[in-house]
């Protein structure tokens, strides 16, 4: 019997050759992927460059700017602190903070933990400060001196209203709290987890080791070099730094059924709905939301050069996670691209396969390495890939690989029939692996050639 994990390994191979051909077709800097599924890293690969300039390639050990992901990280430590019976998600922000009040905003008395967790505080996004266009974040004192002019846009719980403001408040009771700064407390709470390339700010020892940050892509023009910034007292809004292996770890420990955090109780309290605005479903700093086929916990993130998406599906305990040095990348694309492929491999690997025990010896006797992979021909590119007993075709430019998705059950030596599934690509018609006068592999669909395809990224 095969598990969840042994199935979601065979088109592995796929999900490798979509993420890499778009790496290439949309020219993103560099990609960072992880896979975690129930108890081990089952695919962990970067592609392109950290660095374009130096040709410094991407490693899952690159570190990037991970953003808004720093509110899971600030989220954790609130709920660590509520573990330990030293503060309430119902506590006034004013009960840890007696500053945090406004002679000309009345609301901000309403907010509680738990509004700011949520997004339903109200308060403003940013304020004015325009640190995302300057890269001058506040300090503490800046930052308390703004507050107290009054942060209200609505009434507490009245809307959904993302807010980093929000988000630097609990940071800062993180450090009132626990009498240790933010950065220091988010330190130990990442190495208690072997998080050991986690860092909740910039500093002369990790700067390094960072991945460049690109802006956007304009034809014919080359990526802006962004320079990195630290978020300074809103660290704990966007300020953090991470890479694929910690990640995972960090995910790891927000499974149920372990304790590396705290109780499964807490968890599960992060993990359920708790303000829901329109088709927006926000727990405690978890987005809750389908992606795709599956639903997960998760978070984005988005910073000078850096987008990225990861998430948790608890019934299959999986992990993925997506970082991609360039401003307005497509992070969240390919999150639900590899989740969808993860969920064809669940729902049709049965169809994979063949009961015929002579396809069976066939496929295994052929040395696929030479024939499967990429072939082109005027109307675009094909991806081709055995997995069991047949050949999977997507169309790798293709933002949802999995609807492009068809598999081709063998007929005979090389030739492999077409499904039914897209009546209009083909539906058996016959897919001929063949030899040019060069003695390469080539495609042959109903007298269409696609040739082998080999693109330098």
């Amino acid at each position: 019997m095969q598990t969840n994990k042994d199935k979601v390994k065979e088109i592995i191979g796929l999900i490798d050759n979509w993420i890499h051909y778009q790496t290439y077709i949309k020219e993103i800097p560099s990609v960072s992927v992880g896979i975690f599924m129930d108890d081990e890293t089952i695919f962990q690969k970067s592609y392109g460059y950290a660095n374009l300039e130096t040709k410094t390639k991407a490693t899952p050990s690159t570190l990037y700017r991970i953003a808004s992901h720093s509110k899971l990280f600030t989220t954790t430590a609130i709920m660590k602190l509520y573990s330990e019976d030293k503060l309430s998600l119902d506590d006034r922000v004013s009960q840890h903070l007696e500053w945090f009040q406004s002679s000309y905003d009345e609301k901000m008395e309403h907010i509680r933990i738990r509004h700011l967790l949520t997004h339903s505080s109200g308060i403003t996004r940013d304020s004015d400060y325009g640190h995302w266009c300057t890269q001058q974040f506040p300090n503490f004192d800046e930052m308390k001196a703004m507050i107290q002019k009054g942060i209200s846009v609505f009434g507490t719980s009245e809307h959904y209203k993302y807010s980093n403001i929000g988000f630097t408040i609990l940071g800062m009771i993180v450090s009132k709290v626990s009498g240790q700064s933010f950065e220091d407390y988010i330190l130990a709470l990442a190495h208690s987890l072997d998080m050991e390339h986690t860092y909740p700010d910039l500093s002369e020892e990790n700067l390094p080791r960072h991945a460049t940050g690109y802006g956007l892509k304009f034809p014919n023009e080359p990526r802006q070099v962004l320079k990195h910034a630290s978020a300074n007292i809103m660290n704990s809004a966007t300020g953090l730094s991470s890479n694929v292996e910690d990640l995972i770890k960090f995910y790891q420990a927000h499974m149920f059924g372990n304790d590396r955090l705290f109780l499964d109780l807490y968890k599960r309290e992060m993990q359920r709905v708790q303000f829901q605005y329109r088709d927006i479903q926000r727990g405690l700093g978890f987005v809750i939301k389908k992606m795709g086929q599956l639903s997960y916990v998760s978070h984005g993130g988005s910073y000078q050069g850096f987008e990225t998406c990861s998430g948790l599906n608890q019934e299959h305990k999986l992990i993925l996670v997506v970082l991609l040095n360039t401003i307005n990348g497509p992070a969240q694309m390919l999150f639900t691209g590899i989740s969808d492929l993860i969920h064809h491999a669940l729902t049709h690997y049965e169809d994979y396969g063949s009961e015929s025990k002579a396809t069976q010896e066939l496929m295994k006797s052929i040395d696929f390495s030479e024939i499967q992979g990429f072939y082109s021909e005027v109307w675009g590119v094909l991806l081709s890939q055995k997995i069991r007993d047949s050949i999977v075709s997507i169309a790798p430019g293709s933002d949802n690989p999995a609807e492009t998705l068809q598999i081709c059950q063998h007929e005979r030596d090389l030739e492999f029939k077409m499904p039914t599934t897209h009546p209009d690509r083909h539906p058996g018609e016959i897919l001929k692996f063949e030899k040019n006068e060069e003695g390469d592999y080539q495609i042959n669909i109903c007298g269409d050639i696609f040739k082998k395809f080999e693109f330098p990224y």
